[in-house]
């Protein structure tokens, strides 16, 4: 039987629309590849700055240490906020990484640890600090004083070990001083304002001081980290 007028043009559309329908799919397609291919191209020149820029701070912070400009937390904050600002990336980089020295209050019963609020560490020169010890703790209630040199501890750096030192002990207690979890303590008895004062010790196969450096962007899609050694000369 003939189709009416308006039927012939219903079944025309409905032909028009198979035909067209793929093309739309495939069009859709293209789009979404290309937004991917776009996020894809944006992701690798991200990581590519990331990456670049942590291995650009490895490079200054080893050219400092070769040319004896001091590493502490203070010059290696300025070079954080400086990469901070040229890159738009999250850049902290660590002072140099305490030694791990300890000590321990007999009067007390309490353990100080290089690293912390009781003890703080001051360059002398290179290869040259002091770790400066607090023996009195807020945890016991007692009223620090901070004047950090209970005890007072000169470190030197030398060829795979180090040397220390007490230099003084302005306190009325009496502590034993630590290298990491070694026994035995390497200054069992020092304290009182005298006792164990000019004291020396070489500590041997100490670990390694570094500067630790962490990059990212801002939403921590790609992250950079690593630990830059020093101390090799």
């Amino acid at each position: 039987m003939p189709l009416a007028h308006d039927q012939r043009g219903f079944v025309l559309s409905g032909i028009a629309l198979l035909l067209i329908l793929p093309a739309m799919l495939l069009a859709a397609s293209l789009l979404n590849m290309t937004q991917i291919g776009s996020e894809s191209t944006s992701l690798q020149a991200l990581t590519d700055k990331v990456y670049y820029t942590g291995q650009d701070i490895e490079r200054v912070i080893k050219q400092m240490e070769n040319n004896l400009l001091p590493i502490n937390n203070n010059t290696m904050g300025k070079l954080a906020e400086n990469y901070r600002t040229t890159t738009g990336l999250l850049v902290d980089i660590g002072g140099v990484a305490a030694y791990p020295l300890w000590t321990h209050v007999h009067d007390t019963g309490v353990n100080h640890y290089a690293g912390t609020k009781y003890c703080k560490i001051t360059d002398v020169s290179p290869g040259v600090w002091r770790y400066n010890f607090e023996d009195l703790d807020e945890e016991l209630g007692q009223d620090v004083d901070w004047d950090y040199n209970e005890p007072r501890l000169l470190v030197e750096k030398l060829d795979g070990s180090i040397r220390i030192t007490v230099e003084e002990y302005e306190g009325g207690y009496h502590s034993a001083v630590y290298y990491s979890d070694r026994q035995p303590p390497l200054f069992p008895w020092i304290g009182n304002f005298t006792d164990g004062i000019g004291l020396t010790t070489v500590v041997e196969n100490v670990i390694q001081i570094g500067a630790p450096v962490y990059v990212r962007d801002s939403r921590g899609a790609v992250q950079y980290s690593t630990t830059v050694q020093l101390g090799r000369r």
